[in-house]
């Protein structure tokens, strides 16, 4: 059974004070801002100022990462290897070799899936 979560706004000293809450009504992150928005991620690292802005810019770019390497962890690790210049590569994939590499990065994947998923709305 999945948690719901729910945005909360009231106005405070000319700002805004959001509140996400479970559904037992926990507080689980507090933010003030002179912003208006309409939904966030639970642990409050995005904010959205429009429902159409959910999984676009950073927050999409980390979903993005987080399916791809549960999805296709092989393209994932070549994806990471590109980043780095051809004569580091070598380098970085014998510090990273791709099982060690695999566990971290599944670990991450899952950890961001279900925080940056999870989406809190008004």
């Amino acid at each position: 059974m999945s948690t719901t979560y729910k945005l909360n706004k009231r106005e405070k000293n000319g700002k805004f004070e959001y509140t996400v809450t479970d559904e037992n009504g926990t507080i689980i992150t507090k933010r003030t801002s002179a912003r208006n928005y309409v939904a966030c991620t639970i642990r409050g690292r995005f904010y959205f100022g429009r429902l159409d802005l959910i999984g676009k810019g950073d927050h999409g770019k980390i979903l993005n990462k987080a399916n791809l390497i549960l999805s296709d962890p092989k393209q994932a690790y070549n994806e990471d290897l590109k980043v780095w210049n051809a004569s580091y590569r070598n380098e970085w994939k014998s510090k990273n070799p791709f099982e060690r590499w695999l566990t971290e990065s599944t670990e991450w994947a899952n950890k961001m899936k279900s925080e940056f998923d999870a989406i809190a709305y008004l």
